[in-house]
Formats: structure tokens, C-alpha cells, sequence
């Protein structure tokens, strides 16, 4: 009985090893974004209604703030009221007139959203362009300002030298009481 009052409890061996929560994809080649590379992966096959599951009320009140689409959509409605405008005084049928007028929307809308997002590409990579020679005249405006304070501490030292020699040419070998 005193052998089992000094025995402390230990696992049994019927108990597992704890296991902790693996954070490591089961595929090396899982890329954060979720799709595979091209090392032998495969995208998932994404159908339309994961696409429209995917699509929030939100979205459609917030489209106004993305860039260049409220230009692109303005554009688009002046192109389509011209085209169908011109389409309905030449005589054209109505449906017709119609037809031509969002023809002529979203045809213009998509040109005007790409050449803006052409301008802000071309805009961005003049950005890169500025930062990096910026980032250069910095490091070049650094180096000459080191060279100068080299050059400085040259020569004053060189001066401290000489003013040093020439005291200690003055200076008299005897003393006088």
C-alpha cells in the first residue's frame, strides 16, 4: 500500500501523443493565393454559380469607387445616348436606335476603361522610375557628402600637423629659470 501511495500517475499507454494543428499545405506547391503553380498543379474548376455566389450587393454599391470606372461608365452613357441620339433622327427604328446605343455604351465604356488603366500602368512605372533615380541622387548625395567630410578631416589634420611642427620648431631645447 505505501508502494502505490509513492507511485505519482503517469500516462497510460493506452493514451496518444498530443498532436498539434499542422499549418503546412498538404501540396508543396499550394501558393497562398489557393491555385496551384505550374509544377504539376491544377486550378479548381470554378463554375457559375460559385461566380455568382461570389458576387455581393456590395459590390454593385461600391463600383463607383473603383478607378477609372466612373469615368469609363460616363463616357459610356454620353457615347451611347450620341450613337442612338444620331441612329433615332436619321430615321432609324426604335429597337434599332436602341440596340446601337448600348452597342455603342459599352464599346466605348470598355475603350475608356482601358485606356485609363493603360495611363495608370504607364503612371505607376513612372513612379518606379522617379523612386529609383531619387533613391540614386540620395546615395550619390551621400557618398559626395562623405568625401567632402574625408577631405575635411584630411585636412585638417593636416593642418593640425603642420601648426603642431611648427610649435614644436619654435619651441626653445633650453629653459630659462
Amino acid at each position: 500500500m505505501a508502494a502505490d501511495a509513492r507511485k505519482e500517475p503517469g500516462p497510460k499507454p493506452t493514451d496518444s501523443p498530443k498532436t498539434y494543428a499542422s499549418f503546412t499545405p498538404e501540396n508543396a506547391n499550394v501558393l497562398p493565393g489557393g491555385s496551384l503553380n505550374t509544377a504539376g498543379g491544377r486550378t479548381p474548376n470554378v463554375g457559375i454559380t460559385e461566380i455568382a455566389k461570389s458576387i455581393t450587393l456590395e459590390d454593385f454599391q461600391t463600383v463607383h469607387t473603383k478607378p477609372c470606372v466612373r469615368d469609363s461608365l460616363l463616357m459610356g452613357i454620353l457615347g451611347g445616348f450620341g450613337v442612338g441620339g444620331v441612329k433615332a433622327i436619321l430615321g432609324a427604328p426604335m429597337p434599332k436606335a436602341s440596340n446601337w446605343a448600348v452597342g455603342a455604351f459599352c464599346i466605348s465604356s470598355f475603350i475608356v476603361y482601358e485606356i485609363c488603366q493603360y495611363k495608370r500602368m504607364v503612371e505607376k512605372e513612372g513612379m518606379k522610375r522617379a523612386v529609383e533615380i531619387i533613391d540614386r541622387k540620395k546615395i550619390e548625395r551621400e557618398e559626395k557628402v562623405k568625401e567632402a567630410r574625408e577631405k575635411m578631416r584630411q585636412e585638417k589634420m593636416e593642418a593640425d600637423a603642420m601648426t603642431e611642427e611648427k610649435q614644436r620648431k619654435e619651441r626653445r631645447w633650453w629653459k630659462a629659470w
